[in-house]
């Protein structure tokens, strides 16, 4: 269990990565002029004709049915746009730090540190984790087909996680409509715990925890138990089983690599704090030794 979950958060974070080097360029390009002339801080628009409004800014937005279901959706085809990295960059940037630090900060190197440190987490099994471990035992036996749904939580767990996440970056556009129709240069989000589940943004990561443990505990059972009792066996007997347990797991190990863990790295930077990663080794090093 323990190789199974190791190797299924270094794959997952790994391609999470590589879907985020694309990045690069959207924060290089901030610094280029075109980008500056482009986001003229005193120049005035209507909110609805930016990039951002226009993405966001629809009348299914106001709707929470409608909401929902364009969110679970979107989150397929375009998981994070452009405009949305550019406008939360922007909106971060103008709640947790000064003028003079904005035009040398690179929000691409501190999700990439944020990632980092919460990669430390996530391949973490707590005792709640181990708990879901000792019903998952529960519920199979004869006559509850387990095999039937189980496998289906994670996945049903991780495209609402998805659909949150989009959700919340909509609702940071409408509120930009909501506190008037003109907006002056970049159009600036506001961050806040708020924004998420019960006002927690841990809560996204220990749910991605959760469906990753989940997928390597199914894949580890299946070989533990073939290594153990041979194949077919008596806990798979069923060929339907098996082909439902692999499938599940590909799908989801696709699609929190490339489309969840993209999202929650960059939408989870819009709480009400930054994380301590905002210093680099030697600042932090130094504040520590100060603080003692």
């Amino acid at each position: 269990l323990a190789v199974a979950h190791v190797l299924y958060c270094i794959a997952t974070f790994a391609l999470g990565r590589l879907k985020m080097r694309k990045w690069r360029a959207w924060e290089d390009e901030t610094k280029t002029i075109e980008y500056q002339f482009y986001n003229d801080p005193e120049r005035f628009r209507f909110a609805r004709e930016t990039s951002f409004g226009r993405r966001h800014m629809h009348f299914w937005s106001k709707s929470p049915v409608l909401l929902w279901i364009v969110c679970f959706f979107r989150q397929f085809f375009s998981s994070v746009a452009k405009v949305d990295y550019l406008t939360l960059r922007h909106g971060f940037m103008m709640a947790h730090l000064t003028p003079q630090n904005q035009n040398n900060f690179d929000f691409q190197i501190y999700i990439n540190r944020a990632v980092d440190k919460d990669f430390k987490v996530v391949v973490g099994i707590s005792p709640a984790l181990w708990l879901f471990t000792v019903l998952y035992f529960l519920t199979t036996t004869d006559g509850l087909y387990s095999y039937l749904w189980v496998p289906f939580v994670p996945l049903v767990i991780i495209l609402l996680v998805g659909t949150k996440l989009q959700m919340i970056i909509t609702e940071m556009g409408v509120r930009i409509s909501e506190r008037g129709d003109i907006v002056k240069g970049v159009p600036v989000v506001e961050t806040g715990d708020h924004l998420f589940w019960f006002n927690r943004p841990g809560l996204v990561l220990f749910l991605i925890n959760f469906v990753l443990f989940q997928n390597a505990f199914q894949v580890a059972f299946f070989v533990w138990s073939w290594w153990k009792f041979g194949f077919p066996s008596c806990l798979h007997q069923n060929a339907a089983d098996l082909a439902i347990r692999l499938t599940m797991g590909v799908i989801i190990q696709v699609h929190c690599s490339y489309v969840t863990l993209p999202l929650y790295a960059l939408v989870t930077q819009m709480g009400s704090s930054m994380k301590p990663i905002i210093f680099g080794d030697n600042v932090a090093t130094a504040l520590r030794s100060w603080h003692h």
